[in-house]
């Protein structure tokens, strides 16, 4: 006779980049299994790759995990997490007034991808000419983290030629992947610092997942053992390391 099988809850959620709507489980001991192991090796690439495997595993239906956004995979594996592991996660500030440590409770339900007004995917450098960028996904996230060496003019450069998905003019849409990766690079080259500036901006103002915190410390300062802290200050946490420091 077999063992008895465990029934686990499944729940929606809806992809912050394409507003498609899927269904997924939390994540069980083996898929944690996969992230420790990958974890003790400090090697980004093993650790985006188990990231993806969880991702795969937990969530059902048809999903292309290499092309989702970046901010996309945060905020689906901080869903997963939270389901698995309860929603609420403890960090902790040290106080810069007096040093103590600051307890800040954050509930992943109320952590969303934000997205500022001022952002756009259509990039009009002139008005003939303009590009439509697209997202960098976690495989480009990986191809950066692996540049270490590289100038960092040169490892911007890369990131932003992965992320043209086209160059248009008023007669031609001209695909990136059509064209060389020295193509791209030459067109760039070729931009003033001013339409250089409106394609930097793209990732300067890219969606995230955000959440603002508030930090009040009620700790007594060293030395005045009657008198409290008070400090305050409101803080955003932005990307999904924040979330796990």
């Amino acid at each position: 006779m077999g063992l008895p099988t465990i029934a686990v809850p499944e729940y929606t959620l809806t992809i912050p980049s394409t507003k498609k709507e899927i269904k997924y489980r939390p994540f069980l001991v083996k898929e944690e299994k996969i992230l420790l192991l990958a974890m003790e090796t400090e090697d980004q690439k093993q650790i985006i790759n188990a990231t993806k495997t969880i991702i795969k595993n937990c969530v059902f239906g048809d999903i292309d995990v290499d092309t989702l956004a970046t901010f996309d995979i945060e905020y689906i594996f901080l869903q997963l997490r939270g389901k698995a592991k309860g929603e609420d996660i403890e960090l902790k500030y040290k106080c810069p007034k007096c040093e103590n440590d600051i307890p800040v409770n954050v509930n992943t339900d109320e952590v969303q991808v934000t997205f500022k007004d001022e952002h756009t995917d259509n990039i009009k450098l002139t008005d003939q000419l303009g590009v439509m960028m697209k997202y960098p996904n976690i495989d480009s996230q990986l191809k950066i983290s692996e540049q270490k060496d590289k100038p960092e003019i040169e490892a911007l450069f890369d990131t932003i030629v992965d992320s043209i998905d086209c160059i248009y003019d008023n007669d031609t849409t001209y695909a990136s992947k059509d064209h060389t990766e020295k193509e791209m690079t030459d067109f760039l080259e070729s931009l003033t610092d001013e339409q250089f500036q409106k394609i930097s901006k793209f990732f300067e103002t890219m969606p995230a997942i955000r959440h603002q915190i508030k930090l009040n410390c009620t700790g007594k300062i060293k030395g005045k053992s009657k008198k409290s802290c008070d400090y305050v200050e409101e803080v955003t946490l932005e990307g999904l390391n924040s979330f796990f420091g």
